[in-house]
């Protein structure tokens, strides 16, 4: 009785006290030098001021596909972000322009993440400042995408593990790709037995990104009517 009471109390709670965050949109973002510069916005719907300061990184991938992309800190960074720091007043919001400052755009296409990091401001009051307070990093990821450069992909021997088809995906060309870019046709002796379109895996919230020069393994879920045609002897097309 006690337990169910203590739920009901907390369920008021959730549902009388409103939920406050820091809200940005988009979070990954094209820049691409046919385009104009694109823009993020972020809000801060927190009852309280908050301030950020801005770190470039870029993105190392490893090539092999085995380890956690690498983040190295840039102090000049070519990727111009606007402003460099950030003061928002309760219920305000602030665009974040992107812009390349490099006299000229990389030889492939890179990846660069811009991380705010909430600071400290001193104008808050001292009971304010007594309370516990943890500081949140809000993370953006840019891609620089460049039509001039073009993905070519090569896909591995696939093999089925716990209802998934896997397989390894090289990408040997300098542009990046997405999964979500490609119908995914699956084959067995050359006759289709399954496939995905595009976006429709992104729509169930997954999606891969294929760097420049780097592997990257996949996991699609088995069709219905792959399951009946035996487990060997498939291949997968990446049809743009």
């Amino acid at each position: 009785m006690y337990k169910l009471a203590r739920s009901f109390i907390l369920f008021l709670m959730i549902s009388i006290f409103p939920v406050f965050a820091i809200e940005i949109t988009p979070m990954v973002v094209t820049l691409s030098p046919e385009k104009t510069a694109p823009f993020s916005i972020i809000y801060n719907d927190l009852p309280r001021d908050i301030a950020f300061d801005i770190q470039v990184y870029e993105v190392k991938f490893d090539k092999a596909g085995i380890y956690k992309p690498a983040l190295i800190p840039l102090n000049n960074s070519p990727l111009w972000v606007f402003p460099p720091s950030l003061f928002l007043e309760s219920g305000q919001h602030q665009k974040i322009q992107f812009r390349w400052l490099g006299d000229k755009f990389p030889a492939m296409d890179k990846t660069y993440q811009v991380s705010l990091i909430e600071e400290g401001i001193n104008s808050i009051s001292i009971a304010e400042s007594s309370k516990l307070r943890i500081l949140m990093n809000l993370n953006l990821i840019i891609h620089i995408d460049q039509e001039a450069l073009k993905p070519d992909l090569v896909i591995g021997k696939p093999y089925i593990e716990k209802g998934y088809l896997i397989t390894r995906v090289i990408n040997r060309g300098a542009g990046a790709a997405r999964l979500s870019d490609y119908n995914i046709k699956i084959k067995k002796k050359n006759i289709k037995v399954g496939e995905y379109y595009k976006n429709q895996l992104k729509e169930r919230g997954y999606d891969v990104f294929f760097p420049p020069y780097c592997s990257v393994l996949i996991k699609l879920p088995i069709p219905k009517s792959v399951k009946k045609d035996g487990l060997y002897g498939f291949h997968i097309d990446l049809v743009g």
